[in-house]
């Protein structure tokens, strides 16, 4: 348990991110605590022998105090972003076939900066991926939201979808422990989520239960972070899905799907035939993260924990 909670630290302070007792429980690394007296016992060993440290009700490896203050100065910030974020899935909410909207990435998780945009994972019905993904991306694009190459911060970033029969994640986890991708499914943050497709993507990715295996509660999203349908956005929406269903449709989805994929061939082609997992252009899935960084963070968090096996001194016999 003591190496878990060492593992887990270790993972967010790449991040300058402490977490508090309930956090590090939730998200105990490979590690199934037998009660929550027996975890606190462990932590409370850990920080009696100074190998982690503790302030303000965060706990974090030594001589990472600073965290803290790094952590709470980004209050605002994820609160400013936030506001954005809502202000625009209010605008794309009227969408047909989207099913639901999550921010995630910096702002759900951590190392969010003032310079960061906010990312989001778009749900659509099957069959009707590129239709969902033109009209989003036009939509926010006419009220200035969406992100660009000269504009960055504080604005949304389309760059992933999947439609509702595609929600299984692990096809696309990197090699080995894709520690960044476990904690990205368990901090998606349901900001438009009428179907509770939540539960859905809960259930579809049950195999991270093999890694977080404590955290078993959906992710509570504060009132003032939730969008509903309107009156007018659920008649909109309702009025194109009745009339773009079937067989026209198709057709439809086919037109807009050729109306985006030259653009995304000679933008991100060269990225996805490298055969990574960073872009990926499918009907089923569109993600476009030319810049994957998920090896460089598995990367840092092994040297943190090797670093961290080297000084912790081993268990005293009879412990």
């Amino acid at each position: 348990m003591s190496n878990s909670i060492l593992k887990t630290l270790a993972y967010f302070d790449i991040f300058n991110t402490p977490l508090t007792k309930e956090e590090i429980f939730r998200w105990n690394w490979e590690e199934t605590a037998p009660d929550y007296l027996s975890f606190i016992k462990n932590l409370d060993s850990l920080a009696d022998k100074k190998i982690i440290e503790s302030k303000d009700g965060y706990y974090f490896l030594p001589g990472r105090e600073d965290s803290v203050y790094l952590r709470q100065k980004t209050v605002p910030i994820i609160d400013k972003k936030m506001r954005t974020a809502v202000k625009g899935i209010k605008k794309i909410r009227w969408v047909p076939f989207i099913e639901a909207v999550f921010v995630c990435n910096t702002v759900a998780g951590a190392g969010v900066k003032p310079d960061s945009d906010i990312d989001v994972f778009i749900i659509s019905q099957k069959g009707r991926l590129w239709i969902s993904r033109l009209l989003a991306t036009l939509t926010l694009g006419i009220f200035r939201l969406r992100r660009n190459k000269t504009k960055i911060a504080d604005r949304i970033c389309l760059s992933f979808y999947a439609t509702d029969d595609a929600l299984d994640l692990s096809k696309i986890k990197i090699e080995g422990e894709d520690i960044y991708l476990i904690f990205w499914l368990d901090n998606l943050i349901p900001v438009y989520d009428p179907k509770n497709i939540q539960a859905k993507i809960k259930q579809a990715n049950l195999w991270i239960k093999k890694y977080i295996p404590n955290s078993n509660t959906d992710y509570e999203t504060l009132d003032r972070w939730k969008v509903k349908d309107s009156g007018f956005s659920k008649y909109v929406k309702l009025f194109f899905e009745k009339s773009w269903e079937g067989k026209y449709g198709d057709l439809v989805e086919a037109q807009a799907k050729g109306i985006q994929i030259t653009k995304m061939k000679l933008n991100f082609d060269s990225a996805q035939n490298k055969g990574g997992t960073g872009v990926v252009i499918s009907d089923s899935m569109l993600k476009f993260h030319e810049n994957d960084r998920r090896n460089l963070y598995k990367e840092k968090w092994e040297t943190k924990c090797t670093k961290i096996n080297s000084l912790t001194p081993p268990p005293t016999r009879g412990s």
